[in-house]
């Protein structure tokens, strides 16, 4: 069976989540076993049978999933898309219908997962740093807002497996984005090192953007879990690319839905 990490915020009636690991799935060497990303060359059927078993496990009518493209753009989702189709090009989906289970798929990115229990609408977002300096997150509350009247203060969310600080070393272009957004980046870089380059948090970005935007600091959860150091649990691009693999990887993800 899926080895699934939940979130205490989100244990909430009528409510499904999860963050998948790489247990309980087909799939076999570098994507072992869980992977539920198709753009890295694993087996497609492999892939199929994984996502099914996701979706059997938490009970759900259908997953939807994005082409994730690093960006700030919002999809509502009314109806799931055919077959296996991608609901379109984005790092964000919103829904308020029962039984569709948004899927954000990540590697090392951030996933983030938000429920309005007095609206009854969810998201899931995939948030990178490029995400995250373009604010994909206030975008998607935003988005939430327009489409089911969501407020940000009844907004509960949960931040999902990352890489950690430790683990992310990023060259002086990316602290620069960060510094360009952020007007303290205290906890978020790291003090420089001699190349300009620092230790990035993502995970924190993000949640200060959630709070920022109006959601309470104690309606929000973050995994402790770090990606890259969670070999056997968790699936890395960056670890991938330390050994010698770049591009081979798989990718586990952070799914929820409102039960049908």
């Amino acid at each position: 069976m899926p080895d699934f990490l939940r979130a205490d915020i989100l244990d909430r009636n009528g409510l499904v989540h999860a963050f998948t690991t790489r247990t309980g799935g087909v799939s076999e060497g570098p994507y072992a076993s869980l992977n539920l990303t198709r753009s890295r060359g694993d087996n497609p059927a492999h892939i199929a049978t994984n996502r099914e078993r996701a979706r059997t496990a938490l009970g759900l009518d259908y997953l939807v999933f994005a082409t994730q493209v690093h960006g700030r753009a919002v999809i509502e989702v009314a109806t799931p898309p055919r077959g296996d189709q991608a609901a379109g090009e984005g790092d964000a989906l919103i829904t308020n219908q029962t039984g569709i289970g948004l899927v954000c798929q990540t590697a090392d990115c951030t996933p983030i997962l938000l429920f309005d229990p007095q609206q009854r609408a969810i998201a899931a977002i995939h948030s990178g740093w490029r995400g995250t300096v373009q604010d994909i997150v206030t975008a998607t509350l935003e988005a939430m807002q327009t489409a089911y009247g969501t407020q940000a203060g009844h907004v509960l969310a949960a931040i999902g497996p990352s890489i950690s600080p430790a683990n992310y070393r990023v060259g002086p272009e990316v602290v620069a984005e960060f510094e360009a957004v952020f007007a303290d980046t205290s906890g978020i870089v790291s003090p420089l090192d001699e190349e300009g380059g620092a230790q990035l948090d993502v995970a924190e970005a993000c949640r200060r953007q959630l709070e920022s935007a109006g959601v309470p600091a104690a309606s929000i959860w973050r995994s402790e879990l770090c990606t890259y150091a969670e070999a056997d649990r968790l699936f890395s691009a960056r670890r991938s690319h330390h050994r010698g693999e770049s591009g081979v990887f798989g990718g586990q993800a952070g799914i929820i839905g409102l039960k049908p």
